[in-house]
């Protein structure tokens, strides 16, 4: 099976598009993996500047351009994703890993949670190599865009999660992409606070917990991130 890194000059470096770019390299991951261009791609990126990413469902609340104009205030401008869930931030103390995969599956059931243990796996045994203790996957309740697999550092969301899935072009196969966005610097306090900046602009009531949240960082102050992250996407990549 062929493997082709989208990263640059073929190594396990990490990119700093724009969030913006960024979506759109995921987007054409999971594009070539559909075209029948290959059969497994990774690509890791962390964005060198910042916005609040959202389902465009969000676009239709009332209240919204007003929200849209307070967050931008913020120096947080709105950018819209494919997959749902809630408001996520982005900025340079996210790092993202997405990976497309070729895949003969059965059920969506079946499928859906394969594709979370893909990425959620390998990741835990990554952070526990590093000497993480209490890696898991599974619910942060509190946590914005929570979700089952999330993965965990002793109870606290540190890698949220979400899957795109579309039939390969000719052929009854699936293309599916999992995609996990790590916070790794900053407070988890200065980032849950923008995602309720939002919710309180559009009159939502729902307010999201920092207690629920970890930043890579605090678990391991003295990590050289560029260092140790092609450990993560070769783990990622062995795991096929």
């Amino acid at each position: 099976m062929t493997h082709a890194f989208s990263l640059q000059t073929d190594s396990l470096t990490l990119r700093r598009p724009s969030v913006a770019e960024g979506l759109a390299l995921e987007e054409a991951l999971l594009e070539s993996i559909c075209q029948g261009e290959g059969e497994f791609a990774l690509l890791a990126w962390s964005p060198q500047d910042r916005a609040l990413v959202m389902p465009r469902r969000h676009e239709r609340l009332a209240g919204f351009p007003e929200a849209r104009d307070a967050l931008r205030e913020r120096g947080w401008p709105i950018q819209f994703r494919s997959t749902g869930g809630t408001p996520v931030p982005q900025c340079p103390a996210v790092v993202n890993v997405a990976l497309a995969q070729r895949c003969r599956v059965g059920s969506s059931s079946a499928h859906l949670e394969w594709g979370y243990r893909r990425l959620g796996e390998p990741w835990c045994a990554w952070l526990e190599a590093l000497g993480v203790k209490g890696a898991d996957l599974g619910a942060a309740p509190g946590a914005y865009c929570d979700g089952r697999f999330n993965v965990r550092i002793g109870g606290r969301k540190l890698v949220g999660t979400a899957q795109r899935w579309r039939r390969v072009r000719g052929c009854k196969d699936m293309a599916m992409l999992a995609h996990g966005a790590m916070q790794v610097g900053e407070t988890p306090e200065a980032l849950v606070a923008v995602v309720n900046a939002f919710q309180a602009a559009i009159g939502d009531p729902q307010r999201f917990a920092a207690g629920s949240h970890v930043a890579l960082y605090q678990a391991l102050p003295d990590l050289d991130l560029e260092t140790a992250l092609p450990g993560l996407l070769a783990r990622l990549q062995e795991a096929e």
